[in-house]
């Protein structure tokens, strides 16, 4: 069996002849290159989409000659051969190609893959054989990250000398506060039959990632009302300013590694979104805080300080979170004094719309909500922004789940009539 997969590393000359083979018999060809110089579960991931793609898959190696000038020679490496032979041991790696060049031209230039496959560290402006890949009609693709599967973070880690915890278990709470200003009992009003806590209760039990969801609130009705429908549900104190510190007391008498802010008012609660904003936390210890985005849909939503906008960094962490629109799209020609804020036709991206559903490490959760309030957060009125002005990374999961929450009275009876419209 050994022999089988050995057989599956080639020389390049040989290679081509194959491949010319191949090609003849209708094959796509794909192709990716790297160093995997530490290979883990993030590369096994990264390849089987790659092999996706198309029906053969080859994979240019960098030798240890190169590795080392590319990455210096503290980095720790496993050799060529061993590296070779684990890639060619994969199911759905068909060739393993070394090269001792440091960028992939040659290989490319005498294979001539159908698609040439690069992962989310880079963009194809990144990428200097881009160029010609297209020039004889080749597609570039580059694949997302493997969100805490990059093998930068793992040598971190190594360095840090923090190990891969594994996540026990992840609860959900529900903050559910009777005395809302504007909608006073809200979360025990009837949408379709049944209290808006018990469909956010129901919704969230089918998060796959969850262990347990408990409903935290200040009234003993809300509590009657969770028990009646089989739910769990904690009195905490009346005293709390926010639904954070009412999240947070529940949270203290738990045994969990990860806790999930669910707000209470949003019946249409997506379980899929919840199990994003969970899913960082397995692949990296690092991490103290998750929430979600979505693209905005319009220019009115850009605008509106009540839908507020995050930006993010090239690994998917907040930035920043502003209730005024962001980024701003500098206009073409020269700006006034008074900024003129559109969503251009041919924006280059779509800015992206907070959802606020928070995940965080129950210990970091405990220590977050005995922090006072800074100062950005009391001006734009955003709890997030706390954490990122004590230097916390919050990261950000994008997802298609748009929040629907109930705000008010008129909210509640424009969801109830939208089931109507579509029966």
């Amino acid at each position: 069996m050994l022999e089988g997969v050995r057989a599956k590393v080639k020389p390049l000359d040989e290679l081509v002849t194959i491949v010319g083979e191949l090609k003849r018999q209708g094959k796509r060809i794909v192709f990716t290159n790297g160093c995997f110089d530490l290979l883990h579960a993030g590369h096994a991931a990264y390849l089987a989409q790659a092999k996706s793609l198309g029906d053969i898959l080859i994979v240019g190696l960098n030798s240890d000659s190169s590795v080392r000038a590319l990455k210096g020679s503290e980095r720790p490496l496993v050799p060529q051969d061993d590296r070779a032979l684990l890639l060619a041991s994969l199911a759905f790696v068909d060739f393993v190609v070394l090269f001792d060049d440091l960028t992939p031209h040659r290989l490319i230039e005498a294979i001539k893959p159908d698609i040439h496959v690069k992962g989310g560290d880079y963009t194809e402006a990144d990428l200097p054989e881009a160029s010609l890949v297209r020039s004889y009609g080749g597609q570039v693709v580059i694949l997302p990250k493997v969100e805490g599967r990059s093998t930068t973070e793992l040598v971190q880690r190594i360095r840090k000398g923090v190990a891969a915890v594994p996540v026990r278990s992840a609860v959900g709470i529900i903050p559910a506060r009777y005395a809302s200003v504007r909608f006073p009992g809200k979360v025990l009003a009837l949408l379709w039959g049944k209290p808006i806590v018990q469909h956010v209760y129901e919704r969230s039990k089918q998060a796959k990632t969850l262990s347990d969801v408990i409903v935290a609130t200040d009234d003993e009705r809300v509590k009657a009302v969770v028990e009646s429908f089989g739910g769990k549900c904690v009195l905490t104190s009346p005293e709390h300013p926010s639904g954070t510190d009412r999240v947070a007391e529940v949270a203290r008498q738990l045994d969990c590694d990860v806790v999930v802010n669910i707000q209470g008012d949003e019946p249409l609660i997506s379980p899929e979104a919840i199990d994003a904003a969970v899913q960082p936390f397995f692949s990296d210890p690092t991490l103290k805080m998750t929430t979600l985005a979505t693209p905005i849909a319009d220019e009115s939503e850009y605008l509106n300080p009540n839908v507020v906008k995050v930006v993010i960094d090239r690994d998917g962490f907040a930035l920043y979170f502003s209730r005024s629109p962001l980024p701003f799209f500098r206009p073409k020609g020269k700006m006034g004094e008074v900024p003129q804020f559109s969503l251009p036709k041919d924006v280059p991206f779509r800015p992206l719309r907070h959802i606020g559903l928070y995940a965080y490490r129950r210990e970091f959760l405990l220590q977050f909500a005995q922090w006072a309030p800074t100062d950005l957060e009391r001006s734009e009125g955003l709890e997030q922004l706390r954490a990122l002005e004590h230097g916390v990374r919050i990261k950000v999961v994008i997802t298609p789940y748009r929040s629907v929450g109930v705000d008010t009275p008129e909210d509640l009876e424009r969801l109830e009539r939208s089931r109507c419209q579509e029966s």
